[in-house]
């Protein structure tokens, strides 16, 4: 990540005039400044990584601000999939439940329909083998793929709408 003399003042150049701008469109789509900071220092970590796309863009300005659309697209997909795995790894029916666990498992179960939500679970928690999922329900290893590819897709836009 070595830059030379001239992109590195380049870089620092469009840093000084697009930074605020950046911050301020990063906090209108996450809703922290603290993230909106962290995106934009990424996307700037990125221009560093690539300086020559940056440089040979014919509009730099625009070449950021789709860097940063595609760092805080990328940021939402990472926390959901952090809050699908930390909130499928809270639901345990055996284990004492709290307040949290229960709204949790009440708001996703009628969302996803109990039969789905027990069988994400018994995927992402239980680790269970398609096989074994499958042969729980009374279905084929390929219907059960299939319905477990729905069930996270229709989670993963529940999640996502929440944050």
């Amino acid at each position: 990540m070595s830059l030379n003399q001239e992109e590195e003042e380049y870089i620092e150049r469009l840093y000084r005039e697009m930074y605020t701008r950046l911050c301020i469109y990063a906090m209108s789509a996450l809703g922290s400044k603290a993230l909106a900071e962290e995106v934009v220092q990424d996307t700037f970590r990125i221009a560093c990584i690539k300086p020559d796309g940056l440089m040979s863009s014919k509009n730099p300005r625009g070449w950021l601000i789709n860097t940063l659309k595609n760092v805080i697209r990328n940021r939402r997909r990472t926390e959901a999939s952090n809050a699908l795995l930390a909130a499928m790894s809270a639901y345990e029916p055996q284990a004492s439940t709290t307040v949290e666990t229960t709204e949790f498992i009440v708001a996703y179960s009628d969302a996803l329909g109990e039969e789905d939500f027990q069988l994400l679970v018994n995927i992402v928690v239980r680790r269970y083998t398609m096989l074994e999922a499958a042969e729980e329900l009374g279905i084929t290893v390929e219907a059960c793929k299939k319905r477990v590819q729905r069930a996270k897709k229709k989670l993963q836009k529940i999640i996502e709408k929440d944050f």
